[in-house]
């Protein structure tokens, strides 16, 4: 009597089996990185301003005057780019008020595709007009905070000045 072969029961991986969930990875991640849920991340400022002229879907942390910033491109929206600027973390040093007004503050920006050629990330402070946030409302309030300081400190001039004037 022969002796019959143990079946071998455990679980084979065909090349095919391979193949399909290959390609499925790789159009899971080619999805992934077209719709910005994985975006490219810049590690300086060339990079940044080369995907911002082409409104591509980008990520960048920078320094700025010893404070982090976070840029995120996510992309076109009709013919603006949507762009968001996270301050993420405030100089050493910095007062506290500041850092209450400032730190962890955002804003969202939509800017026409026509000024991206022009805007470099050093001086995105120029494109104030085309955002809201947060962030955008803590810039004014400080500006009109020092323009308040600097009326007030020169009213003595001014009221002088006008007294001058009247009894000329």
């Amino acid at each position: 009597m022969i002796p019959k072969k143990e079946e071998d029961k455990s679980f084979k991986i065909s090349w095919k089996f391979v193949l399909v969930i290959l390609s499925i990875l790789i159009i899971i991640i080619f999805f992934a990185f077209y719709f910005g849920v994985i975006k490219k991340t810049c590690e300086d400022d060339i990079c940044f301003n080369e995907a911002l002229k082409d409104c591509s879907m980008t990520k960048y942390l920078k320094v700025h005057n010893l404070n982090y910033y976070k840029y995120s491109i996510d992309g076109s929206k009709g013919d603006n780019c949507k762009l968001n600027i996270d301050l993420v973390k405030m100089a050493v040093g910095t007062p506290q008020e500041k850092i209450d007004l400032f730190e962890g503050k955002g804003m969202k920006c939509e800017v026409p595709k026509l000024e991206l050629a022009k805007l470099q990330s050093k001086d995105i402070e120029s494109i104030l007009s085309y955002c809201t946030g947060p962030l955008k409302e803590a810039m004014y309030e400080q500006i009109i905070e020092k323009l308040y300081t600097l009326i007030v400190s020169n009213m003595g001039e001014i009221l002088f000045e006008i007294e001058d004037v009247l009894t000329s």
